[in-house]
């Protein structure tokens, strides 16, 4: 019984096998599309269905004995093929990658005479449909410096397909192409970059396949790129053949793109936020040099804003070796932020050192006993020309401002208001009440005495911080050295590099 089952299950497992393998195969045949049948494939009896005097039936017999895998002019003169390029849209350089995308229509235009179009045919061209392209013999075109590519199928394969009479050959299709641009740097952002585009042979040698510009190459619309301009009459073509040792020369078309960078996004994004983080660490000049609470803080901060800057822009850029434009700007930048907190670390050096404190104190005092020299002689010039009558006060004012001073003391008792000594404080009522009034009457103003004891009792102030001279001296230099230096750095980077 085992015996008999075994062929029986050999037999389901090879069924099941079978379908899995169909399946599969109509999947890809579903992904790829429907295959092509060139009508070199064709039967006899296929062939003899058409009706004879359709187009289809003269596609048939410029076909049928079509052999797509020899050239045209086999063992002959090579095939030129003129190619023709028009762009749809055109990428921004990517600087990080060094490439740049563009969406075009590549056309290549070459003469096949097995394709010659019969005299029964009345249009100059024949359009073909796209499916055609299998069956035909084409130039195998490639991009020299391609990263990535790829065709475009939405809704049907993006091909055109023209035969002309004479049996030139007319295909335009719809590429997305990444391709390579070595970027040379060091006038960035200020820079003018070139980017080519190869289209080589691959298999051909230049004995069978030439190629060659069309008159305008080149066609586009107005394109406007964010960071670059782009001009049609800076576009450059050439050839560029090449020669591999052990197979030969291989023909090859260039063209070249000529991109222009717009630097006002790096005058406003990066120039002008470090510009004035610069003049911003200028203000500590400005600021008394025993503040180092305030001095210090806005030194660093503005050192650190540069170093971030730096790094944020680094990250965006490729690693080159080189010194590009603006890390000199910004190294430039970063070393005078620097440099503004190395002059207060000088300044706060002269600011303790003992020995110009001191020198600073003796300066001090010197201009005090100056002062109240002169403030003496002042002085003594006034009591002078009082004495001598030669003032504005007559010589009898001693005797008049002894009895002003009698009279404007202050009653201490009610005992001297009660006698009957009115010779000193005049005629006063015996009730007149004990106060802070003189002997005419008057309220004496004690708030002058008031002060003078509030100022007594208070704390003496601290003493001023000793500054010398040279402290301050450093930072006025500063204040003129740090923005002219700046200033001509700025003539000279801008000379250069616009």
């Amino acid at each position: 019984m085992a015996a008999g089952f075994r062929p029986m299950i050999v037999l389901l497992l090879l069924l099941s096998c079978w379908k899995e393998t169909t399946g599969k195969e109509g999947k890809s045949k579903g992904k790829k599309g429907k295959q092509v049948v060139c009508p070199s494939q064709l039967s006899p009896e296929d062939l003899a269905q058409v009706p004879p005097n359709s187009t289809s039936n003269i596609l048939n017999r410029l076909m049928v004995s079509y052999d797509a895998r020899i050239r045209p002019n086999f063992q002959g003169i090579p095939v030129e093929s003129r190619v023709n390029i028009f762009i749809n849209s055109f990428g921004s350089i990517q600087e990080t990658t060094m490439d740049y995308r563009v969406n075009i229509f590549l056309r290549q235009r070459w003469n096949d005479p097995r394709l010659r179009l019969p005299t029964d045919f009345k249009s100059d061209s024949l359009t073909i449909d796209p499916n055609m392209f299998q069956c035909l013999w084409k130039p195998d075109l490639f991009f020299a410096n391609e990263k990535n590519a790829n065709f475009h199928d939405v809704t049907q394969d993006n091909i055109l397909l023209f035969i002309f009479r004479n049996g030139d050959i007319l295909i335009s299709m719809r590429l997305s192409v990444t391709l390579s641009c070595p970027l040379d740097l060091q006038l960035f952002p200020m820079d003018t970059q070139r980017c080519k585009m190869q289209l080589e042979s691959f298999g051909y040698t230049t004995s069978d396949l030439v190629f060659m510009w069309q008159s305008d190459p080149v066609q586009m619309d107005e394109i406007a790129l964010p960071q670059f301009d782009l001009k049609k009459e800076d576009i450059i073509y050439g050839n560029c053949t090449k020669f591999y040792q052990g197979t030969g020369y291989y023909t090859c078309v260039e063209v070249i793109f000529t991109l222009r960078r717009q630097v006002g996004f790096y005058l406003m994004g990066v120039y002008a936020p470090t510009l004035l983080i610069v003049v911003l660490s200028w203000l500590s000049f400005w600021i008394n040099p025993d503040a180092s609470a305030a001095r210090v803080p806005l030194g660093i901060l503005s050192v650190l804003s540069l170093s971030s800057e730096s790094m944020l822009l680094a990250s965006e850029l490729p690693k080159v070796s080189y010194v590009k434009a603006i890390d000199i700007w910004l190294i430039a930048c970063l070393l005078f932020g620097f440099s503004s907190l190395v002059e207060y670390a000088v300044v706060q050096v002269m600011l303790n050192s003992p020995k110009r404190i001191e020198e600073e104190k003796a300066k001090m005092a010197e201009k005090e006993r100056q002062l109240q020299e002169k403030e003496g002689k002042m002085a003594a010039n006034k009591t002078s020309n009082t004495v001598n009558g030669t003032g504005g006060t007559p010589i009898h004012a001693n005797t008049l401002q002894v009895v002003e001073t009698r009279c404007k003391k202050v009653c201490t008792s009610k005992s001297d208001l009660r006698s009957n000594d009115f010779s000193i404080v005049g005629s006063l009522p015996r009730d007149f009440e004990l106060s802070n009034f003189d002997c005419y009457g008057k309220a004496v103003e004690v708030l002058g005495v008031l002060k003078s004891q509030i100022k007594a009792n208070k704390k003496p102030a601290p003493p001023k911080p000793v500054i010398p001279a040279a402290a301050k001296r450093v930072d006025l230099y500063a204040r003129a050295l740090f923005p002219f230096s700046f200033l001509f750095f700025n003539v000279v980077y801008w000379s250069v590099y616009l």
